[in-house]
């Protein structure tokens, strides 16, 4: 549910999701969202009573995402021209005005029809959709391909715009994997896709787990050190 809270003559609007958990936590956005985690045995009050009390800092969070955000644009451009990795290849995007959006990814090339390719939002958004779209699509291969080595039962495969995980596993064996992934080589998506096949059996980073990688992927590390080194290079 959305709340509004005012602290200091500045309106704060929140989005509430309650659960079962002890503390609350709160969660800076782009473009200014805030999300507030909460027990649902909380008083509504006392939430955004604590909101209001925490103003300042979640000002600076906010001023830390769109810190970092303005890097991330001047760390990849979108103009005409620029590059764009995909399956660790780096292709030469190439914008074009056209009435839908629609992307084409060659072996070179990354063409991009919009009805505004001036419009530099708009660009990196179409730029993320198609590659999550890919990003999907991979992925679901690459489980075909690697599930019945490892085994296990999962539920839902998809994809999703994080920060700081690769991927993950669920308690109801759903799978998660960063879209970002698709831009990485293909060994790299494959040694996320393993590990997250692996927390079917091990839902912990035991050695015993480790050895699971490693009997499906025997040079997983050399692909986890690259995700450490170049993660932060990946993305749009």
């Amino acid at each position: 549910m959305k709340r509004t809270v005012c602290a200091g003559g500045r309106r704060i609007e929140y989005v509430l999701i309650q659960s079962v958990r002890r503390d609350v936590l709160l969660q800076a956005l782009p473009e200014g969202v805030t999300r507030v985690y909460a027990p649902k045995a909380m008083r509504l009050r006392d939430i955004d009573e604590l909101v209001r009390g925490n103003a300042e800092r979640l000002g600076a969070l906010h001023a830390e995402v769109d810190r970092k955000l303005d890097e991330d644009r001047r760390a990849h451009p979108v103009a005409d021209g620029s590059r764009i990795a995909v399956e660790g290849k780096l292709r030469t995007l190439r914008l074009h005005a056209g009435a839908r959006t629609r992307a084409d990814v060659g072996e070179k090339a990354f063409d991009l029809w919009l009805p505004h390719p001036e419009d530099e939002q708009a660009v990196r958004a179409a730029i993320r959709a198609a590659l999550s779209r890919r990003a999907l699509e991979r992925i679901r291969e690459r489980i075909a391909a690697l599930h019945p080595a490892i085994g296990g039962e999962y539920g839902r495969v998809a994809v999703r715009d994080q920060r700081s995980r690769w991927g993950s596993c669920s308690s109801r064996r759903n799978l998660n994997f960063n879209w970002k992934l698709i831009m990485a080589p293909p060994q790299a998506l494959d040694y996320v896709v393993v590990h997250e096949l692996c927390h079917l059996h091990e839902f912990n980073h035991s050695p015993r787990f480790w050895a699971r990688v490693r009997a499906v992927m025997p040079d997983y590390e050399i692909w986890k050190k690259w995700l450490k080194a170049h993660g932060g290079e990946l993305g749009v």
